[in-house]
């Protein structure tokens, strides 16, 4: 029952018994410990615990050097059991050789923090790995190991140091402040001076990771690279990396564009060991996706395409979609500003009017054609603050044909530009345009429960916009009409259908120098129609 502190590198012991026969020059000794600790300080972080432990010890020294064997090496400690042996030579004027080979097997993975020897992995990773490996088990560990121990841990590969851990049912935690994986099976190959780790498959949330690698390619340089193939639900993966440091870049961004439907990804998490920012990257491969562009509150449908992203700096090639029933290309971008979260879309398409599902059956019927146009979306998220945004639309109504009454009636081939300019924030916006050189809106919008239509102002034979009405209401400055024309159009219900979806005021003006109605002929008319109590007011001039 023998006992001794730690000396040197010679680590410490109690309950030790064993046998001992030979000499100094060729001998042998059967050990034994049982419920013993083994202080090492500078090596272990904490003592060896013992539970069992037996091993036979012989030497040979003479004229050509040293050599220590050891044989049936069995030792059950603290949630490990390594069974093996081990030859150490010191040939007389060479250089020494330490040979190694151990099976190993562990109950709890969450006891590994004891056997990382910080002398030879350095602190930081010792603290790494004693945080992250949490719970797991392995029956066929191994441990191999032969080389010059004083040029341990070889960067040049001028030896081999490898331990191989098949752990089962894992819980890892690659950073403190990520979610940890749980019921992963992965495997652990120390090799040298580094670490690498494979695992088929490992859920991220409730998202599915495959062809997980993740290396620690140089415990040196202190960092951790992993790299996945990751599928699953694309309303999962922001909600992911909103438990993640990545909540204020990458998860913001993905609340802003809001992704359902599977999408397909590659992952890269570059996570340095020394508690820096993690960067996160990767290529994501959108098929028949929706979006949900939350600042616009409007969705895009059937979105296919690739984007990538590098932490909340988001990239996509051209994309194609689906908007209000027609196809839609588009591309994205998001950046990390100084103050703010910006997010660019860039888009064109050639749309029908008709087949948009905006305007009512009565007004489709009536038109035809296409129109090609592009546009521009700038928003703009603070970091602190309230949300805003810019749309700008560019388009051409030349190939459409309108059978409306005038003053929108038109053939085809008639050239007719327009512009369409949004700006506003997620309470309201203003809406301005022109259509052709002279027709001109100037409008502003709630983002009530339903759209409301708050003043506006149309003019024709105008050169600019004309300023809002001081008022709620709509002022419509419109040229020669024919009345007749509009009440049927209006009794095909033309307004039923744009009025279910949007509230629209109920003072209105109407002023045009000319209206044909009940066969007669007004000239410089003012009509203005307005709530009264009871009812509705309706006041006309003219002559």
């Amino acid at each position: 029952d023998l006992a001794w502190k730690q000396w040197k590198l010679l680590p410490g012991a109690e309950h030790f018994s064993g046998s001992l026969n030979g000499s100094v020059e060729h001998g042998e000794l059967r050990a034994r410990m049982t419920q013993a600790l083994m202080p090492y300080t500078g090596v272990f972080r904490a003592p060896l615990e013992i539970a069992a432990g037996e091993a036979t010890l012989s030497w040979v020294k003479n004229d050509k050097g040293f050599m220590l064997d050891g044989r049936d090496i069995d030792v059950q400690a603290t949630g490990v059991r390594a069974r093996g042996g081990f030859r150490y030579l010191q040939p007389q004027g060479d250089d020494p050789w330490l040979g190694i080979l151990a099976g190993i097997s562990t109950n709890d993975g969450g006891q590994a923090w004891r056997y990382f020897p910080e002398n030879l992995m350095g602190k930081a990773l010792v603290d790494y790995l004693s945080g992250a490996i949490k719970a797991g088990q392995a029956r066929d560990a191994t441990l191999v190991y032969g080389g010059n121990p004083h040029l341990f841990p070889y960067p040049h590969n001028e030896g081999q140091f490898q331990v191989y851990v098949p752990l089962k049912n894992a819980t890892f935690a690659f950073q403190p402040d990520w979610p940890a994986l749980t019921g992963l099976n992965i495997d652990l190959n120390f090799i040298n001076n580094g670490l690498w780790m494979r695992a088929d498959k490992a859920m991220l949330g409730n998202v599915t990771a495959s062809n997980l690698d993740a290396a620690i390619p140089d415990y040196t340089a202190e960092k951790l690279l992993i790299d996945a193939d990751i599928k699953g639900p694309g309303k999962e993966v922001g909600p992911y990396f909103n438990t993640t440091p990545l909540k204020e870049t990458l998860g913001a961004a993905l609340d802003s564009l809001q992704l359902d439907g599977d999408v397909s990804a590659r992952l890269h998490l570059n996570i340095p060991l020394d508690g820096e920012m993690t960067t996160a990257k990767g290529d994501v491969r959108l098929q028949n996706n929706s979006l949900f562009i939350k600042p616009l509150d409007t969705t895009l449908q059937n979105l296919s395409g690739n984007f990538s992203f590098v932490n909340g700096d988001l990239n996509s090639e051209t994309l194609s979609a689906t908007w209000f029933h027609q196809p839609l290309n588009l591309n994205f971008s998001t950046r990390e500003g100084e103050k703010a979260f910006l997010v660019d879309v860039g888009m064109n398409a050639n749309w029908q009017p008709s087949h948009t599902g905006l305007l009512p059956k009565a007004v489709n019927e009536s038109l035809s054609g296409s129109v090609p146009w592009e546009g521009k979306v700038a928003i703009e998220l603070p970091y602190h603050g309230n949300a805003s945004y810019k749309v700008d639309i560019n388009g051409d109504l030349k190939n459409v044909s309108s059978h409306l009454p005038s003053p929108v009636n038109k053939p085809a081939g008639e050239p007719m530009p327009i512009k369409i300019n949004v700006a506003g924030g997620l309470s309201s916006f203003d809406l301005t345009g022109s259509v052709g050189a002279k027709n001109h809106i100037n409008s502003r919008w709630l983002l009530n429960h339903k759209l409301t239509l708050d003043r506006a102002i149309l003019t024709s034979d105008s050169k600019g916009l004309s300023p809002l009405p001081d008022q709620p209401g709509v002022e419509l400055n419109l040229p020669p009409m024919d009345g007749a024309q509009w009440l049927a159009l209006f009794q095909n219900g033309a307004a039923n259908e744009v009025s279910s979806t949007i509230l629209f005021p109920q003072r209105i003006v109407l002023r045009t120098p000319s209206l044909a109605l009940a066969g007669q002929q007004w000239n410089n008319v003012s009509l203005m129609s307005q709530p009264v109590a009871g009812g509705s007011q309706v006041e006309a001039q003219g002559r």
